[in-house]
């Protein structure tokens, strides 16, 4: 193949806990939870447009911009949006397998852009094709950075998506390569632009992705369980939940969302009600079923309001 200089965004994500669960697991276990999470990551990576470089062990690097002359414009968006949907697709796995493993994998995302050079790597006979260049570089240590399912982006990817994205400044830090300190950000989340019954939706309170693990407690007997977080907006919240027995799940239940870890403490619990649920049948098993919770916040006053709507960017 030809080497040839292209524009790309780099995204790298490193499974974290990934070396820990060799002390304690047979390789078969290990093999069985990682690769599940890999098809899923491929199959995400794939729907936004973008390509699977490589794999090597617990790391992943996927590239937009592969195949194309010019980068596509919305490849940015289309990158942190990928992002979004790994770490989901990885707490989906947590809170579904967490009672056979017994601890959570975490994930670590930095994503990069500008130009990188498309070239094979290595002796011909085992030869590699892939990139070279600052962004792979930038974004692999961005992703060694996050902790905690974080999201780190460049300076040059927060100035393209942040008419659309939830974010926060990082303190400058040194990394290793780079001479200057980076500026980099972690994203919170994404406006939500999913199209609905084949349009666009037209509502200013365009829901925003924010895959995060929180608390559901189930006013009627006070059960407390953990749910994934997948939009909220200043009129409701969508979230999964493992299924089970102990909870009684039914349209017009009321329920708390626990929001102080997104909400930063500001605000505790949110008051809602159950209108909406469905088997996600695509992303669950007999056992440990997974299903999908619309929830319309009642008694929610003007202040949660703004709080939230600060993060939705209406």
């Amino acid at each position: 193949m030809e080497t040839k200089e292209k524009n790309i965004v780099a995204l790298f994500a490193d499974i974290r806990g990934f070396s820990h669960m060799f002390e304690i697991l047979p390789p078969s276990q290990i093999y069985r939870f990682t690769n599940r999470y890999f098809e899923t990551a491929y199959k995400i990576i794939k729907q936004y447009r973008g390509t699977l470089d490589n794999i090597v062990g617990d790391g992943l690097l996927a590239i937009w911009g592969r195949d194309e002359e010019k980068l596509n414009p919305k490849a940015p968006f289309l990158a942190v949006r990928a992002a979004l949907e790994m770490r989901m697709a990885l707490l989906r796995q947590n809170v579904q397998y967490k009672w056979e493993y017994h601890f959570p994998l975490e994930i670590g995302i930095g994503i990069d852009m500008g130009p990188a050079l498309h070239c094979l790597v290595g002796p011909k006979q085992k030869a590699i094709d892939t990139f070279y260049g600052r962004p792979v570089i930038l974004a692999s240590r961005l992703g060694d950075l996050a902790k905690n399912n974080f999201i780190f982006v460049s300076e040059n990817i927060a100035n393209t998506i942040k008419k659309w994205a939830g974010m926060e400044k990082a303190k400058e830090t040194h990394v290793q390569g780079f001479r200057e300190n980076i500026k980099y950000y972690r994203v919170f989340g994404l406006m939500d632009f999913t199209l609905k019954n084949g349009e666009r939706r037209k509502t200013s309170n365009i829901r925003y992705v924010a895959p995060e693990i929180i608390a559901m407690i189930f006013e009627e007997n006070g059960i407390r369980k953990p749910v994934i977080l997948k939009n909220i907006s200043s009129t409701g919240a969508g979230v999964e939940i493992v299924r089970k027995d102990d909870v009684n799940i039914s349209k017009n239940k009321n329920v708390l969302l626990d929001l102080k870890r997104l909400l930063r403490g500001i605000v505790n619990n949110i008051e809602g009600q159950i209108v909406q649920f469905k088997n996600i049948t695509q992303e669950t098993d007999e056992i440990r079923s997974l299903w999908q919770i619309g929830i319309q916040f009642t008694n929610i006053d003007e202040g949660k309001k703004r709080l939230i709507e600060t993060l939705n960017m209406i």
